[in-house]
């Protein structure tokens, strides 16, 4: 907010002007509903006023319902603060999606430090420009088809997506997308209405959970360790499951445990008449899983009752391409609802894509990162070490991170907090009575990775060490 300056020399009272000040930040948006107004003793110093003034101008903006005052919480912008603005305003912050989800804290925590040098962001989710196969625009013109060839056409890209990603479907049972986030909502406009319930498998993405949120959609949350039972199918009204086809996020089964457990969901639902939206991420750092036959679009080809939804990264920085597969007559629709919305992707990047798949260059690519991970990864469980007896390292097959957990006397916040005082952009979640860390090793340089982990075993130890001090 700009600082706030009375003008004497107006014919406008200065307790008015105090009023409007207000006001208009509130109608701005620069103040939101419950942030705080300064005391009215604090804001009279300020201003070289008398407290009197300023006592009626808090009068009025109460009035007004803009503003509430509470013994020992002070006043702060109501919280229905919007509905009372005048009608004649011009506002931006009368226009709210009001379905995204209130838990914003971490984003905001992190997204004020992310443009900052000084911060390690491991929670991008992006590949770091030295892992991807172009680094930049101008490598990506390798890929460009030459005036002497003939452009690939999306039939022929769909074609190199599918041997990719190791499936053996038609081109009729795919739908190509410019990200995941695309597939996502582009599944949600077809399939779902405001207002319906969908299961949500945790873990999952913040930005891909509030792609549901800002549709109206009500989310109720599972997991491997809290499954959907018949009450939740009989009485919640679920039109959607979103599952997580990753096997790393099911720490505590084996392989066989989890085909059993999928099996046993895609039973009820064919039950109940519930189709699954799966989401799968499938990287150029390491080629397709290995796990794939475990997913639920492998295991439900025969119910149809699978959605995929996936992506490949690590093309160039930012850049991925989506992909939707299904039955054909579900392709179908959201083929046309995907002309309807203008939402195509461009050909010239269906071109590159395919030419990327198709270059001897891709598999030189894959095979240089495997290297490089697995030389990053012995590296960072070597620093891990000096913390071999405060953390429990997880025997996980994820080439692209290493998962342990720790166990510290202080809310998950608190940690977070320290993580951030230390400059490092992390994103521990809990696990029954342990903070569970995924440490990535694809998405910064090699020397900040370093350095993040050397942050990282600093504040453990740290943590470890008042942790026992306290107890004795």
């Amino acid at each position: 907010m700009a600082r706030f300056i009375l003008n004497p020399e107006s014919s406008k009272p200065l307790y008015k002007q105090i009023v409007d000040y207000y006001e208009d930040s509130i109608i701005n948006g620069s103040l939101q509903p419950g942030n705080p107004l300064p005391a009215e003793r604090d804001l009279a110093d300020q201003l070289g006023v008398n407290r009197s003034t300023v006592t009626t101008a808090y009068a009025e903006l109460r009035a007004s319902g803009l503003i509430t005052s509470r013994q020992g919480s002070g006043t702060r912008v109501s919280s229905d603060a919007t509905d009372f603005i005048p009608s004649h305003s011009t506002t931006w912050n009368k226009l709210r999606n009001h379905h995204l989800s209130e838990n914003t804290l971490l984003f905001t925590h992190s997204s004020n430090y992310m443009n900052d040098p000084s911060f390690i962001n491991l929670n991008s989710g992006e590949v770091a420009p030295d892992l991807c196969l172009a680094r930049d625009a101008y490598d990506l013109t390798a890929y460009t088809t030459s005036k002497e060839q003939v452009s690939p056409t999306k039939f022929q890209t769909k074609h190199m997506i599918n041997r990719f990603i190791k499936k053996s479907v038609s081109t009729e049972n795919i739908v190509l997308t410019s990200s995941l986030e695309q597939a996502i909502l582009l599944s949600v406009k077809c399939f779902l209405n405001p207002g319906d319930v969908i299961a949500v498998e945790e873990p999952i993405n913040p930005s891909q959970l509030n792609l549901f949120l800002a549709s109206g959609i009500h989310v109720i949350h599972y997991s491997a360790d809290r499954p959907l039972t018949n009450h939740h199918f009989q009485r919640e009204g679920i039109k959607l499951i979103i599952a997580n086809s990753m096997m790393e996020h099911h720490f505590s089964l084996t392989t066989s445990s989890i085909i059993q457990q999928r099996k046993k969901l895609l039973t009820q639902c064919e039950k109940n008449g519930i189709p699954i939206l799966e989401i799968m991420k499938t990287s150029l750092l390491t080629g397709c899983h290995d796990y794939d036959s475990c997913s639920y679009y492998e295991l439900g080809t025969d119910q149809k009752l699978v959605v995929q939804v996936g992506h490949i990264t690590g093309i160039s920085p930012g850049l991925s391409m989506g992909w939707i597969l299904g039955p054909e007559h579900v392709i179908k629709r959201l083929s046309a609802l995907q002309i309807q919305l203008s939402m195509t992707p461009p050909p010239v990047f269906l071109e590159i894509v395919h030419n990327i798949l198709h270059s001897v260059e891709i598999h030189e690519h894959i095979e240089e990162v495997k290297e490089e991970l697995r030389a990053r990864k012995k590296q960072v469980l070597n620093k891990l070490d000096a913390l071999k007896d405060q953390i429990t390292i997880l025997e996980i097959a994820d080439s692209t991170s290493i998962w342990f957990d720790f166990k510290p006397a202080l809310s998950l916040q608190e940690l977070r907090d320290i993580l951030l005082e230390a400059h490092v952009l992390l994103s521990p979640s809990l696990y029954e009575d342990a903070v569970r860390f995924k440490l990535p090793l694809t998405t910064v340089s090699r020397d900040n990775l370093f350095e993040a982990t050397s942050r990282l075993v600093s504040i453990l130890n740290t943590l470890h060490i008042r942790q026992f001090a306290e107890i004795y």
